[in-house]
This record gives C-alpha cells, sequence and structure tokens, in this order.
C-alpha cells in the first residue's frame, strides 16, 4: 500500500503542489518521526521562516541528514548572497529535485516543539555539485570572441607603391654621392677652385702686434707715423717701390667709413677695403700709384680743419 509520504511525492514531481501538501499533511500525522516528510514539506512552500522550522524538525529527528543540511545552508546564505534568478530551496534539499509547479501555500500551524539550538553545518558539495558549479560560473564564450580575428593582409597595390617609393630614394642617394665624387675628381685633375669646397684664403698671413697703422710689404709691417694735420717733415714717412701698397689698420676707434686717401694735392685717392680679423682691415689703392707721398686722413673737425694724417711715399 502507498504510504501519503509517497503520494506528496509524486504529486509534487508531477507539479501538484496542493494534493502533495495535503498528502505530506496526511503523511505528519502517519510517519510524524520521518525526517523525509519535513523536508519535503520545506521544499513545496515558499515561507522561508516555515521552511526553517520544518528543516530544523528534519535534522532534530535526524541529524546526519544532508538535504536538510543544505537546505538549512541555502536559507542561511540568502542572507548575505540573493540567490541566483530561479534558485530555490528545492535545489538543495535533495533528492527533492525541481518541481514543475510553483510551490503550494500552506496554511497549517506547525507544531508547538521547541526548535533544535544546533545550527547543521552545510555538507562540502560534492564532484558533481563542483562541476556544475564550474559550469555556472564559467561564462558561455560569444561567437564574436570565438571568432578569431582575421589579419588584413596588406593591399597588393599598396605594397608596389612603397616599393617604388623607396627604389626612387635610394637611386636619388646613390646618384648625389657619384655627383660629389665626380666633382672631387674633376676639382683635384682640372685644379678648378669651388667656393664651397675650397678653404678660403686668408688675407693676412700675419697680423700686426700692436694698434697703428702699417705699410705690409714682403710679410713684414712698418709703422706709419701718427700726426696731427699733414707732416711738415718727411720723419716717419715710410718709402715702398709698390704701386699698389697694401696698408692695415689696425685700431678699434676709427671708422673706415670717415677714412680718406689723399694724394699731395689733396685729391682723394680710390681704395677697396677687406676685413681681416677684429679690428684689422686691409686698404688697397684701386689703380696704380703716381710716385709721390699719399696719407691715410681721419677727419676729427671739419670745421676746425682737425685731422689724423698717417702717410707714406712711393717711389
Amino acid at each position: 500500500m502507498t504510504t501519503s509520504l509517497e503520494q506528496g511525492i509524486e504529486a509534487a514531481k508531477s507539479g501538484q503542489m496542493e494534493q502533495a501538501l495535503a498528502h505530506l499533511k496526511d503523511a505528519i500525522v502517519e510517519e510524524p518521526t520521518n525526517a523525509d516528510v519535513w523536508v519535503w514539506l520545506a521544499a513545496i512552500i515558499e515561507d522561508e521562516s516555515k521552511q526553517t522550522i520544518f528543516l530544523k524538525k528534519a535534522l532534530e529527528l535526524d541529524p546526519s541528514n544532508r538535504p536538510a543540511q543544505r537546505g538549512l545552508a541555502f536559507i542561511e546564505r540568502k542572507k548575505y548572497i540573493p540567490p541566483k534568478p530561479g534558485e530555490k530551496l528545492s535545489d538543495y534539499t535533495r533528492p527533492i529535485g525541481i518541481f514543475k509547479a510553483a510551490p503550494a501555500q500552506i496554511h497549517m500551524d506547525p507544531e508547538p516543539e521547541a526548535a533544535p539550538t544546533v545550527e547543521p553545518e552545510p555538507e562540502p558539495p560534492t564532484p558533481g555539485d563542483a562541476q556544475t558549479a564550474a559550469a555556472e560560473e564559467t561564462p558561455a564564450s560569444s561567437p564574436a570572441a570565438e571568432e578569431a580575428p582575421k589579419e588584413e593582409s596588406p593591399r597588393p597595390g599598396k605594397s608596389v607603391k612603397t616599393k617604388v617609393w623607396l627604389d626612387v630614394v635610394l637611386y636619388g642617394v646613390t646618384l648625389m654621392v657619384f655627383i660629389v665624387i665626380g666633382i672631387l675628381i674633376g676639382t683635384t685633375l682640372l685644379n678648378v677652385n669651388i667656393p664651397f669646397l675650397t678653404k678660403p684664403t686668408p688675407v693676412l698671413t700675419v697680423y700686426p702686434e700692436h694698434e697703428g697703422v702699417f705699410m705690409f710689404q714682403n710679410g713684414e709691417y712698418t709703422e706709419m707715423a701718427l700726426n696731427l694735420n699733414l707732416p711738415k717733415e718727411e720723419t716717419g714717412i715710410p718709402v715702398t717701390k709698390q704701386t699698389q701698397p697694401e696698408l692695415v689698420v689696425n685700431n678699434q676707434v676709427i671708422s673706415l667709413e670717415r677714412l680718406q686717401l689723399l694724394d699731395e694735392g689733396g685729391l682723394p685717392v680710390a681704395f677697396t677695403t677687406r676685413p681681416v680679423k677684429d679690428n684689422i682691415h686691409l686698404l688697397v689703392p684701386q689703380e696704380a700709384l703716381a710716385p709721390g707721398r699719399y696719407c691715410i686722413v681721419f677727419t676729427l673737425n671739419a670745421d676746425r680743419n682737425e685731422a689724423l694724417y698717417w702717410c707714406l711715399r712711393v717711389e
């Protein structure tokens, strides 16, 4: 003969919760000391306080009842960790399983028995549970993630253009190297001076040792005497046979713009100037000078006819 507990289990598995509740109430009367009755009864209701009472009753009757232990552990865990969507007590009070319909509403008062004070320890997960939890925690991979990104193959046209540009650059550099080599060989064989390849020839190879105005000939300096206005005597006036003598001015006070080269008649003579170094300048007459006395003149005060004279004589 089928017991009320067996009938309640069959009704619960088929989704007939109200009928299952009625059978389980009868089972309480028939088997009040059977822990499975209280476990099944807790599994088909939603009232958490009553679920706790029924599961504790089952543990009081059978302290080693694994479904009751798991059920109480699930209820305790919900206080700190919200359950997953669709997660129910019946998922933990195995072998109850998941029912097809919603749990029934119970309207009975539990027996006025003192609830046990011993809190059950949750059952350690079995290998099957661990595998299930691991499967739940592992996120499903999306189709986009499963497909490995395809590397974009370089376009043939782009690589060809790049190669062409590299060839042009290489040809240009090679051509420039050969041009420079050709220029160097040409200047060496033909003895041609090229400005950017030839070092500039210094204007003077030696420089005066002190300030003043000098006549430079044969690599030596001859100082020209300084006079206030035109000298009346030939003392200190150097003599040269060069018709275009080189005159060197080394004086940081004298301004070249105010210098003149005058002949014996007081007529100006054209000359060119070239910077040598710092305050040193070279003066050379543009044309050959006739024999006679010539003076470099620096005007001090034109109103009072005051000027500085440095003179030389050309023979």
